[in-house]
């Protein structure tokens, strides 16, 4: 925030004149003004002190002396000193004023709120008292009484660059993005050299998810002034959800000249290493903030996240256990729990701390009036189960459709549009909606992913009978002419996720990484790879057949998978597709991999069909590939 500093010595000059000393005083004072503007404070202060001695209770001279006394960090005297003026000078606004800042540096808000209320009940126009007061009023949370002031300084003071900035901070914690955006604009009008308000600027541009922009912006920030350590941690965040993984982390390192102590600036410094894949160094820049800092919960919780990248699991839980005890409140770290309870197979906390996601920007699920269901029995009701998350989370639950049928529920089903003809034909369906579509009147509803809970499933009780998805007729006769060689064994590959998700850097390879594959005899592979990925095969010379023209959903995908003999994927909707179909399927993980394929075992309770390859440690998809190899060589090859 942009505060007009109370300390002014121009408003030290007062307004008393002794009739016999009035001259000597006028000239001192003038001189105590000069000196202290200058920036000579001890000149100053012997000159207020003359002034006092030849007109005792001199109330300009004791506000002199107050402001020096403020600038050292003397915060009692400086109250003391402005109380005395006060008392000799009621109606002074200027010495209120100053009050108000002492006691905010004091830390005493309320008193503090009073005097700016005094200064301006004494001077309503000033406007840098109403910029002052709605400083504090927002520190207090009081939003829409700050904005009131801002608004008036800014009224009253067309130019005032630093309370429009302010005035764009309160507007954002609003949730009014637009304006905040002009009102930073504004600023940057007013003085292009306002780092704070470019800094700020990029807040706002970021939330809009402009973050090409806001990068801009951060970096102009940061060219500004360069020990602006804010502005660093926010570029580096920035970077760091930009991808650009190396400048982030280049931008802690300098934010930790600026701030070697910055707790904060070691945390986000080991997100990004943990994100580099330097698990190590990740944890000792957790560490380095926690010795810093102990009581840092999400310094705890980052670190816990770590460690459950690295398959420490014991060591994790303790990390986001010791983060809860700091933080009982925070939905992220309640998140971490309960991922890593459903790693575990702890499937009775794992669901219910599942249901966090509610309090969740991301994840979360729709929400609607009717109530939501939780197992009870339906007799007949209509129910809303409705799809959430990626199309992978969709088809694992969709299996529990014919069990919410079976449990008396007349069932609406909503999905992705890709996933409409397929979930068309799953049991149990009475009506199919596609997402946007406002669906039929019902009495419940349920998202697939809380199916689970509502079953009380556990790693016994997991509904594994498959294929519970059937390829409707019309997608089977458009696949039926797949081009590719009949003699040889037919393999899918899909080597890439959704680039937008969270965790795809780490779940994901490129389609060289299966070069050792390629060449094997007696194999044909078929390329299922969607997305921007898919560009890869243009820089391979062996020959693979892109199946992406006969792709229009899922259920074209389905269907040629009929015709596939082998499904090799990381893990993406592909590899719950295929195994929903009940093919071979091989799936392709990192060494902690997402929940729902658990730890140390090379088979999943959810597909019976499906073995799981999993790195050996962080990052080494080079075994991984090895291991496959051997296994088509000794198993597949013809």
């Amino acid at each position: 925030m942009s505060n007009n500093s109370p300390l002014d010595p121009q408003r030290s000059r007062g307004r008393q004149q002794h009739p016999a000393e009035a001259p000597e005083i006028q000239r001192l004072l003038a001189e105590a003004v000069r000196n202290h503007e200058a920036g000579l404070l001890q000149e100053a202060k012997q000159q207020y002190l003359q002034v006092l001695a030849l007109h005792e209770g001199h109330a300009g001279s004791l506000h002199g002396l107050a402001l020096i006394a403020h600038q050292a960090g003397d915060f009692e005297i400086a109250v003391r000193l402005l109380q005395n003026a006060i008392a000799a000078s009621p109606n002074d606004a200027a010495y209120h004023f100053s009050l108000a800042g002492a006691l905010q540096a004091q830390r005493k808000p309320e008193q503090s709120l009073a005097a700016y209320r005094r200064t301006l009940a004494l001077q309503p126009d000033l406007a840098a008292a109403h910029n002052n007061i709605a400083g504090l009023l927002q520190s207090l949370g009081k939003l829409e009484e700050a904005k009131t002031h801002y608004e008036r300084a800014v009224a009253l003071k067309p130019d005032y660059a630093a309370a429009y900035c302010n005035l764009g901070v309160v507007l954002q914690n609003l949730g009014d993005l637009t304006q905040s955006i002009a009102c930073h604009e504004k600023a940057l009008l007013l003085r292009p050299d306002l780092a704070e308000a470019h800094n700020n600027l990029g807040l706002v541009l970021r939330q809009q998810g402009k973050l090409e922009e806001a990068k801009s912006h951060y970096e102009r920030a940061v060219t500004l002034r360069p020990n602006y350590a804010e502005a660093f941690n926010n570029l580096g965040v920035l970077l760091r959800q930009l991808g650009n993984l190396d400048d982030s982390a280049a931008c802690f390192e300098e934010l930790l000249v600026l701030r070697p102590n910055s707790a904060e600036a070691f945390d986000n410094l080991g997100n990004t290493l943990r994100d580099l894949g330097r698990l190590d160094e990740s944890i000792a820049s957790h560490q380095r903030a926690l010795k810093l800092k102990p009581d840092l919960a999400k310094a705890h919780n980052n670190l816990g996240y770590t460690l459950r990248k690295q398959g420490k699991l014991a060591e994790s839980r303790q990390s986001f256990n010791r983060a809860l005890d700091l933080d009982p409140q925070s939905v992220d770290i309640r998140w971490n729990l309960c991922l890593l309870d459903l790693l575990e197979g702890n499937y009775a906390a794992g669901w219910s701390g599942y249901e966090v996601r509610y309090d969740r920007k991301e994840n979360r699920p729709r929400s609607f009036p009717q109530p939501i269901w939780r197992g009870e029995p339906l007799n007949g009701a209509r129910i809303l189960l409705h799809a959430e998350q990626g199309l992978g989370d969709s088809i694992q639950f969709l299996r529990y459709v014919p069990m919410v049928h079976a449990a008396g529920g007349k069932v609406i089903l909503n999905v992705p549009s890709p996933l409409a003809r397929l979930a068309a034909n799953v049991s149990g369906v009475d009506t199919l909606t596609v997402e946007d579509e406002i669906p039929p009147a019902f009495d419940r509803h349920c998202p697939l992913m809380s199916l689970p809970l509502a079953f009380n499933t556990t790693l016994d009780s997991i509904p594994s009978q498959v294929p519970y998805l059937t390829v409707p007729e019309d997608a089977l006769r458009a696949a039926k002419n797949l081009k590719g060689p009949t003699q040889k064994r037919r393999i899918g590959l899909v080597w890439s996720g959704n680039p937008k998700c969270t965790e795809d850097q780490v779940r994901s390879m490129t389609l060289s990484c299966f070069q050792p594959l390629l060449d094997l005899g007696g194999l044909h592979f078929f390329s299922l790879q969607l997305g921007p990925a898919a560009a890869q095969l243009a820089a391979i010379q062996k020959p693979i057949t892109d199946l992406r023209p006969a792709i229009k959903d899922l259920a074209d995908t389905a269907a040629l998978m009929t015709h596939l003999d082998l499904i090799i994927t990381v893990d993406t909707s592909m590899a719950h597709l295929a195994g929903a179909l009940a093919k071979p399927t091989w799936v392709l993980l990192p060494s902690a991999p997402d929940w729902r394929w658990l730890m140390d075992r090379e088979d999943s309770p959810w597909y019976p069909t499906v073995r799981l390859f999993r790195q050996p440690t962080f990052g080494d998809w080079t075994s991984v590939i090895a291991r496959v190899r051997h296994e088509l060589t000794t198993s597949w090859a013809l």
